[in-house]
């Protein structure tokens, strides 16, 4: 009973955490914004199996985000806090997986909260929780596939195994064949270390794959028998394999991209999950599962030529499980200079934040005060150094917790809030009801501006102007926009008749707009944010 009322009140705590300031968090673009845009068109149109945006079916990402987004704007409306309910929904949940896996493994409820403390102020959940994307849908399904397989084959637990395989079709249903390839490979390739037979036969009960495809075959296959090859086509080979093959961002293809990403993605906790992973280092089956999982995944998607910050994010839950462990053991020793390795990562990141709050004055948008975080960070240095210093090692984890916490929702509402704003065409909404006419973006489209307004929009660009070639990336990226493209010819037109048209250009794009053959058929109408609206003459 204790077990469970500390999970049941962890489940309430973070996802308390993680909703704090969502409803003031503007949709962003480019990628948010197509999530939530797809899913609103979804329950416009009342077809919630085929993603569409913009009128268009597209194949981007499987069903399972949209499926979310659909039933938490049919509960709470088109908002900002319904478009962020699922992220902060599948953080608490990954949190609460991770203390109920380090519970059953330990039975200790000190390593569960440190597990807990670690995964919730960890970087890269705390920022992926508060987004509107499907990777923190990813990081629980792949995560409690891994957790349930490791349970099942080592502990004759049939049903964890089977339960690893619903996991996996939800995974599939989220992200796509990875959510099944990867951590397959990981378990074949543990078999093979282990040369364990008997875990070979407990892999592939029937009763598990039925279930995987009795989940995630239909929809698939409804897919199919609705769209055709253009969902074959548009899904596995451009959102797949292209994916895979060709770089999106040819500048991110090297090769330590996520050598250097994992760890700044692990703060403020980097140093005891590093160092557990050399330390903790033996051929027991747990630690060379763990190891397969976080190193198998950074070498799996280091050998993809398209680089995201998020592919790695799936390594992050082996790297807590071990350093949350290696914490543990810690809190018996008295060693200060193993104790900076947990001090020391969490000071150089409040440090950082703090330079960049005293350096950093962005010229596209304002920020809040920024007073309460460079009176903050100071004092919660202090505090943790004098710990370190009078070798109160126990309070070193609360201190570091609790201070990075509050510095996340100080973060939130000066800094986060604005940038999201900056990041999104909200800016544009007052004047929104005063474009009547066509309306087009200049060189850059945002799809925030169509979700928020609910009007249609053109993109446009002077006829020798290739995003391509400024990106240096294959033309087969052109695939990936769907949004209403006109020729500069048409719109050269449209403002030759004076036919009423609006242009928005983007502050980023503005020195362009006037070396553009537009200009001179347009005049400025306002300013609006980031923004510059002409009209035709």
């Amino acid at each position: 009973m204790r077990h469970r009322t500390f999970l049941l009140c962890l489940a309430v705590l973070c996802f308390l955490f993680f909703l704090l300031g969502n409803a003031g968090l503007a949709i962003t673009d480019p990628v948010e914004s197509n999530y939530a845009l797809t899913a609103k068109e979804m329950v416009a149109s009342g077809d919630w199996l085929s993603p569409q945006i913009y009128g268009i079916y597209w194949y981007d990402k499987p069903i399972f985000i949209y499926w979310m987004l659909c039933l938490s704007y049919s509960a709470f409306g088109f908002t900002d806090f319904a478009a962020r309910l699922p992220g902060a929904f599948f953080s608490a949940v990954s949190v609460l997986l991770a203390a109920w896996y380090m519970l059953r493994r330990t039975q200790r409820l000190l390593a569960a909260a440190l597990l807990a403390a670690m995964t919730t102020t960890s970087l890269e959940v705390w920022a992926i929780g508060h987004s509107v994307i499907t990777d923190q849908m990813l990081f629980f399904f792949t995560s409690a596939t891994m957790f349930f397989t490791y349970i099942g084959l080592t502990e004759k637990k049939p049903a964890y195994i089977r339960g690893a395989y619903v996991m996996a079709a939800l995974a599939v249903l989220t992200k796509g064949p990875v959510g099944i390839v990867l951590p397959g490979i990981f378990f074949l390739i543990f078999i093979a270390i282990r040369r364990n037979t008997t875990y070979a036969k407990r892999l592939f009960p029937l009763g598990g794959i039925l279930l995987f495809f009795a989940i995630c075959l239909p929809w698939y296959g409804m897919m199919y028998a609705r769209h055709g090859m253009d969902f074959i086509n548009g899904f596995l080979g451009f959102n797949n394999v292209v994916r895979a093959t060709i770089s999106e961002h040819p500048k991110m293809n090297v090769w330590y991209y996520y050598l250097l990403l994992v760890p700044v993605s692990l703060l403020p906790w980097t140093g005891p999950c590093l160092y557990a992973l050399w330390k903790r280092r033996r051929f027991s089956d747990e630690y060379v599962y763990m190891t397969l999982w976080a190193l198998g995944t950074i070498i799996f998607y280091s050998l993809m030529a398209t680089k995201y910050p998020t592919y790695s994010y799936v390594a992050n839950m082996p790297l807590l499980y071990l350093g949350a462990l290696y914490l543990h053991a810690l809190g018996q020793k008295t060693s200060r200079r193993l104790w900076f390795l947990v001090t020391g990562p969490a000071l150089f990141f409040w440090l950082l934040l703090f330079s960049a709050g005293i350096g950093i004055k962005p010229a596209d948008f304002t920020l809040h005060s920024l007073t309460e975080l460079l009176i903050f960070i100071p004092i919660a240095a202090a505090i943790l150094l004098l710990a370190q210093w009078k070798r109160a090692f126990p309070a070193i984890p609360v201190i570091i917790t609790t201070g990075t916490a509050l510095i996340y929702l100080i973060l939130m509402y000066q800094v986060l809030i604005p940038f999201y704003a900056y990041r999104s065409a909200t800016a544009l909404l007052p004047a929104a009801s005063s474009f009547h006419g066509q309306l087009y973006f200049f060189e850059e489209y945002h799809t925030s501006f169509v979700y928020y307004t609910g009007l249609p929009a053109i993109y446009t660009a002077p006829s020798n102007y290739d995003d391509n070639v400024r990106l240096n990336r294959d033309e087969i990226w052109s695939k990936k926009h769907l949004f209403p493209t006109e020729e500069a010819d048409v719109l050269i037109d449209r403002l030759r008749r004076h036919e009423p048209v609006w242009l928005i250009v983007p502050d980023s794009k503005y020195k362009h707009f006037m070396q553009s053959e537009f200009h001179d058929l347009t005049r400025p109408v306002g300013a609006y944010g980031e923004y510059h609206v002409f009209t035709s003459l």
